[in-house]
């Protein structure tokens, strides 16, 4: 085989790589918008990065491995590449990865409350102390918007008399 037809079968080859490795790469984004949900915004930054990410990625490729010569077959292979992994194994990779996250994350949540269980009984202790202590102050702002308010008058009543 020549050298040059190994070399082309190689950057194909190495395109085709490059399309898995960029689909694997939104596959993980996925799995976190799953797990942790994101509001449009971070959704649209997400995004524009990955893609930015993906022009890097191919630029460096066609500068390797073509001096920076836009090669169709390349842009084919990359394409080639995500399509055969997305409908392979995409699926099955999102969905066992963010469900495995999520019960990690909650076993941790679980795991956290137990050991934070006692501060948060002191916690509802103390909001139950400040809860009746609030009754008798909101109680006793009554008393002295009253009193202030019946003083306030009785000045009006002095001061018009005068």
């Amino acid at each position: 085989m020549s050298p040059q037809i190994v070399e082309e079968t190689l950057f194909l080859y190495h395109s085709v790589l490059l399309g898995v490795f960029v689909a694997v790469i939104y596959d993980i984004i996925r799995i976190l918008r799953r797990v942790v949900k994101h509001n449009r915004f971070f959704i649209s930054l997400e995004d524009i990065l990955y893609w930015v990410f993906c022009a890097f990625e191919v630029f460096y490729l066609l500068y390797r491995e073509s001096s920076g010569v836009l090669r169709w077959f390349s842009v084919l292979g990359i394409a080639l590449g995500m399509f055969l992994y997305l409908i392979s194994i995409s699926r099955f990779v999102v969905g066992f990865a963010s469900e495995f996250i999520r019960k990690v994350l909650h076993i941790i949540g679980k795991a956290l409350g137990i050991l934070f269980f006692p501060f948060k009984k002191a916690g509802m202790k103390i909001a139950g102390v400040s809860k009746k202590t609030g009754s008798f102050t909101k109680k006793g702002g009554r008393f002295v918007k009253k009193k202030l308010t019946a003083s306030g008058k009785m000045l009006k009543m002095i001061l018009c008399k005068h």
